[in-house]
């Protein structure tokens, strides 16, 4: 999927940007693999080119989230105390929102666009890679290890990023590997109610809401695009359940 989001623009034989009223909505063909929309524009060069912005910033989110987060939780599982309180109290009330809704508040506030949908993801995501990560560190914090660091004068810094970090790590990169499908699942949802990308740069979920109105007359407008979140979606959930499976063995069947 990654190889296909960086080489794919490279392949593609027409301009997903180009407006061509002749060629509206014509069916697959041999020379529009894939048809056209309702501006006779290339749906399968779309569809690559709105790979490329959809994984891209789904990642650049679960990045941001993850780092912000774990940061935050690592912090507050180990130093415990006021920094702690304030932390977790805030985390809660980001986390009673319901995330979805949050997310949609954030972004109609400051209006649409692919970048504010990224500030709008990321003001929420952090929270559970917040919780996660100080749950992990909670019940590590006091192993035999991290006592015996703490004996031979390591620093606060060794103890945290040579001792505690990478015993609770392999959870949070599980997390994360969930985060980038359901994340691409929320662009797709947003660029769908318009808050997403603006046109006429495509993005899958952009290019659902632009041919729903013709879903009868043209239904491959909506089928590739749509099979295109299934499958990275998919994907994405099989790798995490077999990174899961690789990291964590003992909770293999």
């Amino acid at each position: 999927m990654l190889i296909f989001a960086v080489i794919g623009p490279l392949f593609i034989k027409h301009d997903p940007y180009l407006v061509d009223l002749s060629q509206v909505n014509q069916p697959p063909n041999a020379e529009f693999i894939m048809g056209t929309d309702y501006l006779g524009r290339c749906i399968f060069c779309r569809l690559v080119v709105g790979a490329t912005r959809s994984i891209y910033a789904a990642v650049l989110v679960v990045v941001i989230t993850f780092t912000t987060g774990s940061t935050i939780g690592i912090l507050c599982g180990y130093f415990g105390g006021f920094l702690d309180s304030v932390l977790m109290r805030i985390t809660d009330a980001v986390l009673a929102f319901p995330s979805l809704v949050f997310t949609i508040a954030v972004a109609g506030m400051l209006g649409g666009g692919m970048t504010n949908c990224i500030i709008a993801m990321t003001a929420i995501g952090w929270t559970g890679y917040a919780r996660l990560a100080r749950s992990q560190v909670l019940s590590v914090k006091e192993k035999t290890y991290v006592s015996a660091a703490r004996v031979t004068g390591a620093s606060t810094a060794v103890i945290l990023f040579k001792t505690v970090l990478p015993n609770v790590l392999n959870p949070l990169v599980v997390s994360a590997s969930m985060h980038v499908g359901n994340t691409i699942l929320s662009f797709a949802g947003l660029s769908y109610i318009g808050l997403g990308t603006a046109p006429p740069y495509p993005e899958w979920g952009t290019m659902l809401n632009d041919a729903k109105a013709k879903l009868q007359q043209a239904p491959w407008g909506v089928l590739f695009p749509g099979l295109a979140i299934l499958l990275v979606v998919m994907t994405l959930g099989m790798f995490s359940d077999s990174l899961n499976e690789k990291m964590n063995p003992k909770k293999q069947s």
